[in-house]
């Protein structure tokens, strides 16, 4: 009878990871857009690095340190995306690349849970979760660097608590290469090492110690050093200042949600956090330090997630592994609820309560996500159309101004034959000249008298393209004088000239 018990369980959990491919699949190419707007620039800087190799002058962002002091931010995860540029559409590279690297990342969370969940039926129960999140899937769906990390970083908690020092010195090498956020593993090396001499009096300064010097390694190998300390300050410590206070116009996801929109879009976070405090009253015996290793870990991207929603895609995975892992430790414990244990009509009662959860949120999810996906295709399918417009009707070689500064990752991805003003973050173009950033922003809320002379002697662009949706000052502006030609439009936006 064990043995039957086993094999179910393997076959039931076999179809739960088919389960999940499919739906990480499924989302992927569920419209026939990319997610988001930053993989249309990741794709083709991909396609740059295969063109041109490690060194080529990055002009597309003309007013921008990236014209001046380029260094590539992103280099590893643009280094494993130039396999999927010889497809003759490169986009459908950029999806099928970030399918695979979501596959990845589910399967190492699913090998992180069978190592530190040792209570085998909330493996497959977790591993459900993991794709029980709308806004996670449409993060995890965007041809993005997030996906890397986010795996880089589960493995990374593993080898800390391992202790698994050549292991730590490449990943965090690997990491100082794929992203400017790199010093957060010597932050979670100090949490890691903090917990364990908070137990047993142990500190191994040789953990940390590999990790600085895979993270200095990381900065001095990358082939845009020193030029990516540069991106470092820029990126990973002026726009975290940034966003916690006003002075630069920053992405949404650098803003907190609201309460309805977390509870709604990370259900199981909640519900998950409540149990754990449910479970916290009962007599039980210490957790274990690897369980305490994952808590602080993700207790760092949950305390941030209050104040920038970009990290709560982060913690989420690091959540469920620490309440997987915390439940695990909870149950082997001495109070196990014995009496619902042996009880089978609290079981069943149990188990039909929690698949009417699962089915209720599921079809909230399923729901949700269609409608993040519908406004990806709506807004992407415009943005596709306006970048092959211009790269059929536009000169080579011309910038072209864009009242939105997130518009260049279309633009450079779709139309490569032109040059735009900054693009991937505002920081880059404010650094290299705040008095022109500003009057780039002014410019494009129409607040300037003359956006004709601006942008003709100052900027000297003589096309553009505004979107509807937050610029329509410009846009009565654009259309009162004469000297600005509609060259293009539709409900979304519109492209036009400069007369000369």
């Amino acid at each position: 009878m064990g043995t039957l018990v086993f094999m179910r369980y393997k076959i039931f959990l076999v179809l739960v990871l088919l389960l999940g491919i499919v739906v990480l699949i499924g989302a992927q190419f569920s419209i026939p857009t990319l997610f988001s707007a930053d993989g249309y620039l990741h794709i083709r800087m991909a396609d740059f690095l295969r063109q041109y190799g490690l060194y080529y002058d990055f002009h597309w962002a003309r007013f921008s340190t990236f014209a001046t002091n380029f260094a590539d931010k992103d280099f590893l995860y643009h280094v494993l995306l130039i396999p999927f540029t010889f497809l003759p559409d490169i986009f459908l590279g950029a999806k099928l690349s970030a399918a695979i690297f979501t596959i990845v990342l589910y399967l190492i969370f699913w090998i992180s849970l069978k190592r530190y969940c040792r209570l085998n039926g909330l493996i497959p129960i977790f591993l459900l979760l993991f794709i029980y999140s709308a806004p996670f899937l449409s993060d995890l769906s965007q041809p993005r660097n997030m996906t890397l990390i986010i795996a880089l970083t589960l493995l990374f908690v593993h080898y800390l608590i391992q202790r698994k020092k050549w292991l730590l010195f490449i990943i965090a090498v690997f990491y100082a290469l794929s992203h400017v956020s790199g010093p957060y593993l010597l932050l979670f090396a100090f949490l890691a090492e903090g917990v364990r001499f908070a137990n047993d009096r142990t500190f191994s300064w040789e953990s940390i110690g590999m990790v600085t010097l895979g993270l200095l390694a990381g900065f001095l190998i990358h082939p845009h050093f020193p030029d990516n300390l540069l991106v470092f300050y820029l990126n990973g410590i002026l726009v975290p200042i940034f966003a916690l206070k006003w002075g630069l116009e920053l992405g949404a996801e650098f803003f907190p949600i609201s309460t309805r929109d977390f509870v709604l879009g990370y259900p199981f976070i909640l519900i998950g956090l409540v149990l754990l405090i449910a479970s916290s009253f009962s007599r039980q015996r210490k957790i274990s330090i690897s369980t305490q290793i994952w808590m602080c870990i993700g207790g760092f991207f949950f305390v941030f997630s209050f104040f920038s929603q970009r990290y709560l895609i982060h913690t989420y995975p690091l959540i469920l592994l620490s309440l997987a892992s915390y439940f695990s430790d909870w149950w082997q414990s001495g109070s196990r609820l014995p009496r619902i244990r042996k009880n089978k009509i609290a079981r069943r009662a149990i188990s039909a309560v929690c698949a009417l959860l699962f089915l209720v949120i599921g079809v909230h999810v399923y729901r949700d996500f269609r409608l993040r996906a519908q406004s990806e295709l709506q807004y992407n399918q415009h943005y596709e159309a306006v970048g092959k417009w211009m790269s059929a009707h536009l000169p080579a070689g011309e910038v072209v101004f864009h009242a939105n500064w997130s518009d260049s990752q279309y633009f450079i991805g779709l139309n490569p034959k032109n040059d735009y003003f900054v693009t991937l973050d505002p920081i880059y173009m404010y650094y290299w000249s705040p008095r022109i950033y500003s009057l780039y922003r002014q410019i494009a809320f129409g607040n300037t008298q003359d956006p004709y002379a601006l942008l003709k002697n100052v900027f000297k662009v003589s096309y553009g393209y505004a979107g509807k949706n937050y610029f329509s000052g410009l846009i009565s502006q654009i259309r009162s004088d004469q000297r600005f030609e509609i060259l293009a439009e539709d409900y979304l936006g519109l492209i036009f000239r400069l007369k000369s």
